[in-house]
This record gives C-alpha cells, sequence and structure tokens, in this order.
C-alpha cells in the first residue's frame, strides 16, 4: 500500500478543524485537541482517513493517543498503510 504523505494528512485536518490556518505547516507536534478535536470530530475525522487512505483502523489504535497531534496520527496511518 502507498506511503500516506503528510501533505495529505494536513489537507485532511484542515478540512476538519477550521481553526487550523489555512497557510503554515501544521506542527506534528500540535495538540489537536487545541483546534478543536474533541470525541465528535475524532471520529468523523477517523472515517474520513479510513474513507480517502484507504485503510481501517483496529481497535488498539482508536485511542486518545492516536489523534493528539499530527505527528502521533501520522505514524499510526503509516503502520496501518504499510500492513
Amino acid at each position: 500500500m502507498e506511503t500516506i504523505r503528510y501533505e495529505i494528512l494536513e489537507k485532511i485536518l484542515r478540512a476538519q478543524l477550521p481553526a487550523l490556518e489555512r497557510e503554515a505547516v501544521i506542527p506534528q507536534d500540535l495538540p489537536l485537541a487545541t483546534v478543536g478535536l474533541d470525541s465528535v470530530a475524532t471520529v468523523v475525522l477517523m472515517d474520513t482517513l479510513e474513507d480517502i487512505c484507504g485503510v481501517t483502523f483496529p481497535d488498539e489504535a482508536i485511542a486518545p493517543a492516536t489523534f493528539r497531534t499530527p505527528g502521533s496520527l501520522w505514524a499510526v496511518l503509516g503502520r496501518l498503510a504499510s500492513g
């Protein structure tokens, strides 16, 4: 399966979280809760990522640590995409 580029994740995050600045690079260590990622937004984001990236989040990946920062989310997506 193809590797998921960080730019794709950024685009999805911008669409889901309007508080993110449109032009700036999203820091991988940005706490997503500070820009509006709550429990409902997390479910929507996960569903969107599954559809666009062609991955399925296993139960063990559906955890607060996965969605804490763009970097943590990208790392999980990379593992899911590679196998």
